[in-house]
């Protein structure tokens, strides 16, 4: 399970503990409207009690008993909302972790491509990736971020161009909040469907749970629903 606590941007098993993180500023008024109308959701202190266990669904959800029913998450954007908010903060610093490479390696890009990469070259510096320009539409990659699995560099930088440029939204947003969630997108993608161990399960829930906006991704979509017990009861005639 590398991949999975490289895509939560760590190495080893996590101390299971929620740290507060301050509000993220909205980046445009449509986010800041789905982020405030989060409704308050069952922190981890409302778990069922001694005994109850979460479960993975078909490597893809963690259902976690909690004492008003049960909460079912997504593990996707669930990875998704920690990694954001783990390059917001990075951004913030403007000192992302970097793993250097071995060897610097060549990437060349389309003009339109090399275009959209000079534009955002300072976010992908201070996420953590490290290169210089290398002759035409050409740059020399000596570092990536230390949470991203060293893959194909290529395949890495015009993935995160698309993602860049698909995901923008309706509304304009900062070059770097773009990048962000372009970066946490494609780095939650890695371990897609991935079987979890318990201790991974737990280890997922609590850092959702220490994030400022853990309902959602960062463009507004749900990270988790939350079954409270007569909802439940109501699918059952007695």
């Amino acid at each position: 399970m590398e991949d999975f606590y490289r895509s939560l941007g760590q190495t080893a098993l996590p101390d299971i503990e929620a740290e507060a993180t301050d509000a993220l500023p909205p980046s445009d008024d449509a986010l800041a409207l789905v982020e405030t109308a989060t409704p308050e959701l069952p922190l981890r202190e409302n778990q069922a009690g001694p005994g109850s266990k979460v479960i993975q669904v078909h490597q893809q959800y963690v259902l976690v008993p909690v004492k008003s029913g049960v909460m079912l998450i997504d593990q996707l954007a669930a990875r998704e909302r920690i990694l954001y908010e783990q390059y917001t903060q990075a951004l913030e610093r403007e000192g992302g972790a970097s793993q250097t490479l071995l060897f610097p390696r060549t990437v060349t890009f389309s003009p339109a491509d090399f275009a959209v990469l000079r534009e955002v070259t300072d976010a992908l510096h201070a996420l953590g990736f490290r290169f210089t320009e290398f002759g035409p539409h050409t740059i020399a990659v000596e570092g990536i971020p230390a949470d991203v699995p060293a893959r194909d560099e290529k395949e890495l930088f015009e993935g995160l161009i698309e993602q860049f440029r698909t995901h923008a939204g309706p509304v304009k947003l900062d070059r770097r909040e773009q990048m962000a969630r372009a970066l946490a997108r494609r780095v939650a993608s890695v371990a897609v469907n991935a079987r979890l161990s318990e201790i991974e399960m737990n280890a997922l829930v609590d850092r959702l749970f220490a994030c400022a906006v853990p309902g959602y991704t960062p463009d507004g979509r749900k990270t988790l629903v939350l079954l409270e017990l007569d909802q439940l009861q109501a699918f059952f005639t007695r």
